[in-house]
């Protein structure tokens, strides 16, 4: 029967430890990650992030499929099942994800997902004095700026802004 593929549930926010776990009982594990901007205490960093959160893949020999021994590992949940039987997941689509991967293992996504919106979008930008002002996205301009159309004196202006201070409206 050879090598399949399953999906294996993790605790949340384990997955990395989990992968970590699974690869010390060398086991072939594959994690597609993204990243991802993350905002705290007025901070912005891109962090890297599950594609699948609370999940993992574990490609198994007939004789590594102990489920028990994969339930029990730190940071693992145990694989998905229903009943008692474990469905693998296809072949080509662990392909596609790894084609999709750049040589440091990471997915591109969208800017919708990885920003929260998209050229087109309604967008509010806070100021230093915490007030908004709304318009439409224009453009991601590198980085770390974004153009912006704010509607002045009836008509649009592009403006580049930081794009950490934009917010969906």
């Amino acid at each position: 029967m050879g090598k399949l593929w399953f999906a294996i549930k993790t605790k949340p926010r384990k997955e990395f430890y989990a992968k970590g776990n699974f690869e010390n009982q060398d086991l072939e594990v594959f994690l597609p990650a993204t990243i991802r901007i993350a905002r705290h205490a007025r901070k912005v960093k891109e962090v890297l992030s599950p594609l699948f959160p609370g999940y993992l893949f574990l490609h198994l020999e007939p004789s590594e499929r102990n489920w028990v021994t994969i339930s029990s590992t730190y940071g693992a949940v145990g694989p998905v099942r229903f009943g008692d039987y474990y469905p693998p997941v296809p072949d080509w689509f662990i392909e596609e994800l790894k084609a999709r991967s750049d040589e440091s293992g990471v997915i591109q996504v969208g800017m919708k997902e990885k920003y929260g919106f998209e050229p087109g979008d309604r967008v509010r930008l806070t100021g230093p004095s915490q007030t908004i002002i709304e318009g439409i996205l224009k453009a991601i301009d590198g980085k770390d700026r974004a153009i912006i159309l704010i509607e002045m004196l009836k008509r649009e202006v592009a403006t580049k802004v930081p794009l950490s201070a934009l917010r969906a409206a």
